[in-house]
């Protein structure tokens, strides 16, 4: 069987994939059904002391985002615990770990870092949890305490709430960075700089749920996170991004459905993978398919450890100005697989060819000269009888 262990700051866990701090984790009971189906690692939903912002507006919070009948993400106005710390402390913790589930504490970055501190102090001395996940990513609050997200853009905020978090516990201590930045590093070489020992990058998008236009009414009448398959190419930038400025792990959250996304995340520079949206859709089961399929990938590859796989793809990406030096590149057709050719009738890549490098006269054919190499023809194809070459 495939060793699917991987450590982080010194803290070994049995597989790669956490289930992040949402809806799943929202008490001891359900954290310990993650951890019974798989989860290599638990986070509870944001752990702080009781505010406005932590009572959740019982309206139907969540809505999908759908392609066709598809799901391609998800907004919500999910916020932080709906439970007191003194409940967590005292029973919720306590049945997270009744089956040695192994638990990271985020907890709200709140205005004054010493209260964060504090925070923290308390968690820590319950003796449950392995690491804290400090959250200044949470897409939604916008008050004048600039909790959340509006911290999370703020280097020297996020430098302060570390440091007076790794002042006031032994354990590891990471921060959950936000994806509403056009830039994550400063952010994240603030937080190393101030003795982070992990990064998690990062958070639903904020974004808005769309309107009904039959009514004109707001499918959502607030803001809210945007989670789910279609975000993870953006989370992906920024943890490439990090990986390459930062010395410090990295766990991904954002968009991971299958074993496949995980294996991208870790080739980008993650040690590890958290996961919510898809537990939310398909139950916390999920774990365990994503874990077959990294175990048999790792069979077939003939890998002892994700180790060795890790920042893979990191060397490999260029600036547009550096890949711009490459050779042009060409659609090139293998007749034998092209429909039109063969069956007639189809014509989607012509349809999508604006360079004038595809015609149909009836049948279809190349105009080399006309052809900019941006590819699209190929990626549309559903034959695969277009590729891209130098010749």
């Amino acid at each position: 069987m495939a060793n699917l262990e991987v450590s982080i700051a010194g803290v070994k866990f049995r597989n790669p994939l956490i289930l992040a701090s949402a809806t799943p984790g929202w008490d001891g009971e359900r954290l310990s059904q993650a951890w019974k189906g798989g989860a290599g690692a638990v986070v509870p939903k944001t752990l702080g002391p009781s505010a406005t912002w932590a009572k959740h507006p019982r309206c139907g919070r969540m809505k999908l985002v759908k392609n066709g009948k598809k799901n391609i993400g998800m907004i919500n106005i999910e916020l932080y615990t709906t439970m007191g710390l003194e409940e967590w402390l005292e029973r919720e913790l306590v049945l997270a770990t009744e089956n040695d589930a192994v638990v990271i504490a985020s907890i709200v970055a709140q205005p004054d870092p010493n209260d964060t501190a504090e925070v923290a102090k308390k968690v820590a001395a319950t003796g449950k949890v392995v690491m804290f996940e400090i959250n200044v990513s949470c897409p939604m609050p916008f008050g004048t305490d600039k909790v959340g997200f509006q911290m999370g853009n703020d280097p020297e905020m996020c430098r302060r709430q570390v440091e007076a978090v790794k002042a006031a516990v032994d354990l590891p201590v990471g921060i959950k960075l936000t994806p509403t930045s056009h830039n994550m590093v400063p952010m994240a070489l603030a937080a190393e700089e101030a003795g982070a020992d992990t990064l998690t990058i990062a958070n639903s998008v904020r974004s808005f749920a769309g309107v009904d236009i039959k009514t004109g009414l707001p499918r959502l009448a607030a803001y809210g996170g945007y989670s789910g398959p279609a975000i993870r190419p953006i989370t992906m930038r920024h943890v490439s991004e990090v990986a390459r400025a930062v010395k410090i792990p990295i766990q991904a959250v954002g968009g991971v459905t299958s074993w496949e996304d995980v294996i991208e995340y870790i080739m980008l520079g993650a040690s590890a993978v958290q996961i919510c949206t898809s537990i939310m859709w398909q139950g916390y089961g999920q774990f365990q398919k994503i874990l077959d399929g990294l175990g048999q990938y790792m069979e077939d590859e003939g890998l002892d450890s994700l180790e060795k796989i890790r920042g893979k793809a990191l060397p490999h990406i260029k600036t547009i100005e550096a890949l711009a030096q490459n050779p042009p590149l060409f659609a090139t057709l293998d007749p034998e697989s092209c429909s039109n050719l063969t069956k007639g009738g189809c014509e989607l890549c012509g349809n999508v060819c604006f360079y004038g490098a595809i015609k149909f006269d009836p049948n279809m054919s190349l105009i080399r000269e006309n052809c900019d190499g941006c590819g699209l023809c190929i990626e549309i194809c559903p034959k695969g009888a277009l590729t891209l070459t130098t010749l």
